[in-house]
């Protein structure tokens, strides 16, 4: 019997530890003390990361060229939420590096495509109600962390299932399930390695099929629509194979004005979303 996802990835001693920043970041979206003084703590202790949030605060996207030098004034300029949410999407990139950068998949569009899965996550989340935005943000933003392990660490077998993609004309992550080596499961191992929660495991594991998910279908159905939109808009790597037409998750209880709708404004700021994250992941 060949050896499992996880015996593979035990037998690796370099993988990604959790990036501190994220840790502290994921620790205060924990508390009810949470609060814009606590994050700009968090962001001055990481130099990087400092100094890519005021590049971002910078852009010609907020009209702020040279003008943000202190932490607190970037985070008024993008606001609280934004800054979170970069502070979040940037201590991933610096736990992978560049080091998951193949020619099927440009590491700058496979994080641009988690970035816009995780926004269309959050608005999702916020129309729905009942689930929350932040929380959906990081599920959206770490669904393919996996992938990254495999650009990183499998090369090879990435290049086999692409091939098997090619010859089956299937979707990648259906490819890889035949292969029986999956990106979903290779993210599952490094979430539940870092410790996140159960319903950050499943959005991972799941974020394909989330009628698997059992109690996390719901979250996992979030996830599951954003990459689709995503990938509709062209928002970052896509694959080949894909299905025409998107499948909506009868969990979230959504009709296809709704989903529309959020097409739309996804599409209204693609533009300002990928010029905003490609200042931060420009080094």
């Amino acid at each position: 019997m060949p050896p499992s996802i996880a015996q593979r990835l035990d037998k690796i001693k370099d993988l990604p530890p959790m990036p501190n920043t994220l840790q502290k970041v994921l620790e205060e979206m924990d508390s009810i003390a949470s609060s814009a003084k606590r994050l700009e703590v968090i962001v001055r202790q990481d130099p990087v990361l400092a100094t890519k949030i005021l590049k971002v605060a910078n852009s010609p996207a907020y009209g702020m060229s040279g003008q943000v030098q202190t932490i607190s004034h970037a985070v008024v300029v993008l606001g609280f939420e934004e800054v979170r949410n970069l502070v979040i999407g940037i201590s991933l990139t610096q736990a992978f590096g560049q080091n998951a950068d193949l020619k099927e998949f440009p590491a700058r569009e496979m994080w641009l495509h988690c970035i816009g899965v995780a926004t269309v996550s959050m608005e999702i989340a916020t129309l729905l109600g009942d689930m929350e935005p932040e929380e959906c943000f990081t599920m959206g933003l770490i669904h393919d962390i996996g992938r990254f392990l495999m650009c990183s660490f499998f090369p090879e077998d990435l290049k086999r299932i692409l091939k098997l993609q090619e010859e089956r004309q299937i979707p990648l992550y259906m490819a890889e399930e035949e292969y029986g080596f999956s990106h979903t499961e290779a993210g599952a191992y490094i979430a539940t390695k870092w410790n996140l929660n159960e319903r950050m495991i499943s959005a991972v594991r799941y974020h394909h099929r989330p009628r698997s998910a059992g109690p996390e279908e719901k979250a996992c159905a979030v996830v599951f629509l954003a990459d689709q939109l995503c990938h509709k808009l062209g928002i970052g790597w896509s694959s080949n194979w894909l299905a025409d037409k998107i499948k909506l998750p009868k969990a979230l209880g959504l009709k296809g004005p709704q989903v529309q709708a959020i097409a739309k404004k996804i599409r209204d700021k693609k533009k300002h979303l990928e010029e905003g994250w490609s200042k931060a992941l420009g080094g």
